[in-house]
């Protein structure tokens, strides 16, 4: 294939803005300019009244999200180009109350990567490390890639905590891969500088290069790398299963539910009960009259678009038939 490229890992801990123009304006900017195929955020600071579709997500590209259950602060995602074929249903690992992690499997290869934030205040780097490990050990044999914001700094290395992460690495074969400074931030008159911003990883054979950007988004410095094997984009058409809603179905199962009785559930005074047998009763026959079914799906499929996506692509196939009425008259 004359498209397959180079895969390009970044990370950026945005501290919030992602529902504001500025600093989703800086991370769409910051994608185009180095080429990014995944980008990992940390401090999102999104929740679940926030949906994904509102935010100012770079065209052709997908976000994942790990919102923090409590709090505004927090949260980690993955946004992902549409040119990387990749799996995110994933059992790795289930994150638990106070690990904030996204996986996703490069389908091309056996590689894997984790977008986390381990917040100081919010996880215990030992419980970070307990899941660390966890997930290393049902991943053996595989390529690894953590990225993200471990608040622990990579200078100080008589810190006990800095001794911990370095000995659970070891443990792995893994090495933490950026080494300047990736955060300034100040406190007084004075300014300090840690690299809690970090790449570790198992296959760093695999690597082209591992740096820290200019781009600074908040008081935290971006970081990136590029790894040497070729991406497959995704297909043009996926497989998907579906129920089969077909005319004739539909009529088979209201012709089923005029002559089915009911009443023996209307007889009981135990209303949970009575709910939960029709519940089970109407799912297994609603299975039996709607059998799943394969279907090929587009990858510009939109479910349910809004009205002003319908008439967006209905102007856009208008001005694309004139193009061409014109493109004629000129030939």
């Amino acid at each position: 294939m004359t498209n397959l490229h180079n895969l390009t890992v970044g990370h950026c801990n945005i501290q919030g803005g992602m529902v504001g123009i500025s600093k989703s304006t800086q991370v769409s900017e910051m994608i185009k300019k180095y080429n990014i195929d995944i980008l990992s955020l940390n401090e999102t600071n999104l929740n679940n009244s926030i949906a994904t579709n509102t935010l100012n997500i770079p065209p052709n590209y997908t976000f994942l999200r790990q919102d923090r259950g409590v709090g505004s602060r927090g949260g980690c995602g993955l946004i992902i180009s549409n040119k990387v074929a990749y799996d995110d249903n994933l059992k790795v690992n289930d994150s638990t109350s106070t690990i904030e992690a996204k996986w996703i499997k490069i389908r091309s290869s056996k590689f894997y990567i984790c977008g986390f934030y381990r917040s100081s205040g919010y996880c215990k780097l030992d419980d970070f490390l307990d899941y660390f490990s966890d997930c290393m050990n049902k991943l053996k044999g595989k390529k690894v890639i953590w990225i993200g914001d471990i608040n622990v700094d990579q200078n100080k290395i008589n810190d006990l905590d800095y001794r911990k992460l370095d000995s659970t690495l070891k443990s792995f074969n893994m090495v933490q891969t950026i080494q300047n400074y990736t955060r300034v931030a100040k406190r007084g008159n004075k300014f300090t500088n840690s690299t809690i911003d970090v790449i570790i990883t198992n296959c760093y054979s695999d690597f082209e290069s591992s740096s820290v950007l200019p781009e600074q988004i908040g008081d935290h410095f971006s970081i990136k790398c590029e790894l040497h094997f070729k991406v497959e984009p995704p297909p043009k058409f996926e497989k998907i299963s579906i129920h089969d809603y077909s005319n004739n179905n539909i009529k088979n199962f209201q012709t089923y539910l005029a002559n089915v009785n009911l009443q023996p559930l209307f007889d009981t005074d135990q209303v949970d009960t009575a709910v939960s047998i029709l519940e089970t009763h109407l799912n297994k026959y609603h299975d039996h009259f709607f059998p799943l079914k394969t279907i090929k799906k587009h990858q510009s499929f939109i479910y349910k678009p809004s009205q002003e996506s319908l008439e967006a692509i209905r102007n856009k196939k208008k001005l694309h038939r004139k193009f061409k009425a014109k493109l004629k008259k000129v030939e």
